[in-house]
């Protein structure tokens, strides 16, 4: 779909769920004053202009269209509940393609934009680039994906994540997922080419796996595979010959749906543990049955009881069903884009800032907040941002049984 027609779609969608906004905001821990600005306290406050780096057109596509949506929606309700203190927030989107030299270039084009921070990006290894980059411009940066651990940690102060690294959730997960289906022995399986990906197949999962009694059939000769992959008959079939009791894959979710399929043609059913990259609804659709019994692990639960969860997934749903129709459903990348948006806004109308205050102090406001961000109800549920800068959330492995992603206790 061309750029312009997801825009119209974007906007149609959003405007029609208005309605909802100011619920929405207050849900989210928003405050809508307009009174006391350090910037003039006026209506026609210039604009406070926010980065948005998202991967449209790389291997994170789909994320990257339905990161869009979610931004979209949490710039909308805020500007519909009186913006920042009588600023509008104005998103600016910029397509990395999931390339890290463009994660690079386009961090630099943004200040030149004069963004107040930027939101993105999405995979790891542009992060590990773009961090210093922004670090250096004094520009808050908030992944709203990244999930490598030390990624922020390597680049304080100026760069955060609003997600949960995979050592956090691997070390909740791969304890329940031992136990229930009675683990002994697994082989590994990952991505070299993807950061993300070897850093969960590589240090995360030897690492946590010994410290549950795990033997590890294939340790210092790790199955790979390269990004795209979609041949995994060799892969399977030396798997087979280690005969584990699982299997811990490295990787996203579309590989893991090409792998699943040959695990099935191959009648090879085993247990599969993967990390974040892994977890989506286009999992299940690509897979099928082959997908039963893989587990995937998140910090984003859309049936939690709460109202501003059902709200976000209801306005979410329709404008997605016309731009990812494949996969209309919002996942954890889409809500914590949604947050981060919400969570910048809000630490800039607590400041009493807008877009009349100067734009250093609107950045260091910005970085000052997600510095010390603790207890922000947010749709993910109450979260903090941790010493190293990244979310401290609540986390589930979610395993899929008879089609659909329940949590596994």
């Amino acid at each position: 779909m061309k750029h312009q027609e997801t825009k119209k779609q974007l906007k149609k969608g959003v405007l029609a769920a208005t309605l909802l906004a100011g619920m929405m905001l207050t849900a989210c821990g928003g405050n809508t004053s307009t009174q006391g600005t350090s910037g003039g306290n006026s209506k026609d406050a210039k604009p406070i202009k926010i980065g948005v780096l998202v991967d449209k057109s790389g291997k994170g596509a789909d994320w990257g269209k339905k990161q869009e949506i979610a931004a979209t929606i949490a710039a909308e309700e805020i500007n519909a509940a009186g913006g920042i203190n009588g600023s509008k927030i104005e998103l600016i989107f910029k397509d990395t393609g999931g390339k890290n030299e463009s994660a690079v270039k386009l961090t630099r084009d943004l200040d030149q934009e004069k963004a107040a921070a930027i939101a993105g990006p999405f995979f790891s290894g542009e992060c590990e680039v773009a961090f210093p980059v922004a670090n250096q411009l004094k520009l808050p940066i908030i992944s709203a994906s990244s999930a490598k651990p030390g990624v922020s940690a390597n680049n304080r102060p100026w760069a955060f994540r609003n997600s949960m690294t995979d050592d956090k959730l691997l070390n909740n997960a791969i304890p329940k997922f031992v136990k229930h289906f009675n683990v002994k022995k697994i082989a590994i399986i990952h991505d070299e080419q993807d950061a993300w990906s070897k850093s969960v197949g590589t240090a995360l999962f030897p690492q946590i796996l010994k410290k549950n009694n795990v033997q590890i059939s294939n340790e210092g000769d790790f199955i790979t595979f390269k990004t795209g992959t979609t041949d995994f008959s060799a892969a399977v079939t030396k798997l087979k010959s280690l005969n584990p009791d699982a299997i811990a894959f490295g990787g996203l979710y579309g590989e893991a749906a090409s792998f699943a399929k040959e695990m099935e043609r191959q009648g090879f059913k085993k247990p599969v543990i993967g990390g974040v990259g892994m977890y989506s609804a286009a999992l299940i659709q690509q897979g099928g049955k082959a997908v039963e019994n893989f587990v995937a692990t998140a910090d984003w639960n859309p049936d939690r009881p709460d109202p501003k969860v059902k709200a976000f997934v209801d306005k979410f749903t329709p404008i997605a069903q016309k731009i990812t129709p494949a996969d209309p459903s919002p996942g954890h990348f889409e809500a914590n884009m949604y947050e981060t948006i919400h969570v910048t806004a809000d630490i800039l109308k607590k400041a009493n800032k807008n877009g009349s205050s100067d734009l250093a102090d609107l950045r260091e406001t910005i970085k000052q907040g997600w510095t010390t961000l603790k207890g922000y109800p947010g749709i993910t549920g109450t979260f903090a941002i941790d010493s190293a800068g990244d979310g401290d959330k609540e986390n589930y492995p979610l395993i899929i049984k008879n089609g659909k992603y329940e949590i596994l206790n």
